[in-house]
């Protein structure tokens, strides 16, 4: 691509790693930056009929990886938020990615799976046929990465990052609030948490925002448990080597009969231990408020277990949600 197109596209806000060689433009990414050796080599493998895990070499963050969307507004150095998606992929953040920027943030927004090496594969595919801890293992690998990444650049406020995961990627964001470095991140936002996977942290270093919708069930093998009591056998969860210390180093598959601590139960137990935990309600709001309108439903998951999936809200409740998750970000900055 000729780096004057690839600056016209940059400009109507296409999502593309730019490569050009007449040296790095506001959110652009030079041939210097790419790092094609941190791009994985996962296979999915199967469980049991049609659910899978994933093994193989996981990768980190590659700049220049198709799906990469990396943009900084013009007019000085802004606040960073990286935007980590759930089980879904890539499709699970977009929207609140575009919300993020037009609000005048630069923002970071990648696919995990593909970053792994598994591209192609749909979002239901990825909600529904994954185990959480394949799908939190190369989510986690990724962000990290791209956080480690995105805390060098000079065309961001390197003291302002924030990181905004949904799902799995806000199991992925609560875990990583256990190792970043507070001189570089300010906060993490975790809509609709799940405890199910690789645990969540026993300590966290930065301030964490837990989102609910009220109408959120998704997951919930019980149509009368919600998001914020959701749990399961801790067989469900998995040690992972490179993980912080959690809650899946005592539940785990050696402790089956046991329960997962809901995420309350994480919340209420990680204050305890010093960390800063806010948990806010939105009311007309079910999982991923950004999916789209909202919808209550139950579906059938490839492991043959039915479970809530409502998604979406309406769009009074987004926009009630995007507020919270503003002040919650303007609590945190420092003075400039």
């Amino acid at each position: 691509m000729r780096c004057s197109v690839a600056k016209v596209l940059a400009v109507l806000g296409i999502g593309l790693a730019l490569l050009c060689a007449d040296g790095p433009a506001l959110g652009q990414v030079t041939q210097a930056d790419c790092r094609h050796q941190a791009r994985g080599q996962m296979q999915l493998v199967p469980l049991r009929g049609n659910f899978y895990t994933a093994q193989g070499q996981l990768g980190g963050f590659d700049p220049c990886e198709a799906s990469v969307r990396y943009r900084v507004p013009v007019g000085g150095k802004m606040p960073l938020m990286i935007s980590v998606h759930g089980g879904g992929g890539i499709s699970d953040v977009q929207a609140s990615d575009q919300a993020f920027h037009a609000a005048g943030m630069a923002t970071l927004v990648f696919d995990a799976y593909a970053m792994q090496g598994l591209p192609g594969h749909t979002s239901l595919f990825w909600a529904r046929s994954v185990s959480n801890e394949a799908r939190q293992r190369m989510i986690y690998a990724t962000a990290l990465a791209a956080y480690e990444w995105a805390r060098q650049r000079e065309d961001i406020d390197a003291r302002h990052i924030y990181l905004f995961g949904v799902s799995n990627g806000a199991a992925v964001v609560a875990n990583l609030a256990a190792v970043v470095d507070p001189d570089h991140v300010r906060g993490v936002i975790a809509e609709g948490i799940t405890p199910i996977g690789l645990g969540l942290p026993d300590r966290i270093r930065v301030p964490v925002q837990l989102v609910f919708g009220r109408l959120d069930d998704f997951g919930s093998p019980d149509p009368a448990m919600l998001r914020w009591d959701l749990s399961d056998d801790c067989r469900l969860n998995a040690r992972v080597e490179g993980i912080p210390a959690g809650s899946a180093r005592h539940c785990n598959a050696s402790t089956p009969g046991q329960r997962i601590p809901t995420p309350l139960q994480w919340a209420q137990s990680v204050t305890r231990n010093g960390g800063l935990v806010q948990v806010v309600y939105v009311e007309d709001m079910a999982h991923n408020a950004f999916f789209g309108p909202l919808r209550q439903q139950r579906a059938t998951w490839a492991s043959g277990q039915s479970y809530g999936a409502s998604l979406g809200a309406t769009e009074a409740a987004r926009e009630r949600f995007f507020g919270l998750m503003r002040e919650f970000i303007a609590a945190q900055a420092l003075p400039r």
